[in-house]
């Protein structure tokens, strides 16, 4: 099993497990979730610590994204360029449960998804995950709430959420 797949698993583990523990409490007490950047900062350094605890060290890009690329060998190519014509596969979820929210297999024949870099529109950390893959690289990237949905949040993603979002970048096009 490669470190990627077993840091997955363990974060969907620890998910599991914070579900189980929720399981007994008070059957009226109801649920709730103070969303706020302590309980963000706690997330995300749990989600490290994880990593850590694998033997997996992640790295910060400048804007802020921690990230680790795993590569079957050491890819030749070039970083993602601006005006690049991508194909990716992706999947994200929530780093404190494991619940996926997004991947591109629900939207995408073969799961590919192919677009020009940068796209208008993604959230800030989506972009700055793909400016650090080579064609053929798999990465790992934990993207703090400010980078992402922020104080608001969108939709099922709750303000302060941390993402995680799994990227293979599967090929680079030619014009």
């Amino acid at each position: 099993m490669n470190k990627m797949s077993k840091l997955i698993n363990l974060i969907i583990l620890a998910g599991l497990m914070f579900g189980a523990v929720s399981c007994f409490k008070e059957a009226d007490e109801p649920e709730v979730i103070n969303y706020t950047p302590e309980r963000e900062a706690g997330i995300i350094s749990d989600f490290i610590a994880l990593a850590e605890s694998e033997g997996i060290q992640m790295d910060t890009t400048d804007m802020g994204v921690f990230y680790v690329i795993f590569s079957e060998e050491e890819q030749d190519g070039a970083l993602v360029q601006d005006g690049d014509s991508l194909g990716i596969i992706y999947r994200g979820y929530f780093p404190d449960n494991g619940l996926v929210f997004d991947q591109s297999s629900y939207w995408y024949e073969e799961g590919i998804w192919k677009f020009t870099f940068p796209t208008p529109g993604l959230i800030p950390g989506f972009n700055d995950a793909i400016a650090h893959l080579k064609e053929g690289d798999e990465g790992l990237f934990l993207i703090p709430s400010h980078l992402a949905y922020g104080v608001n949040g969108s939709g099922s993603i709750p303000p302060y959420s941390p993402l995680v979002f799994e990227i293979e970048l599967k090929s680079i096009y030619e014009e």
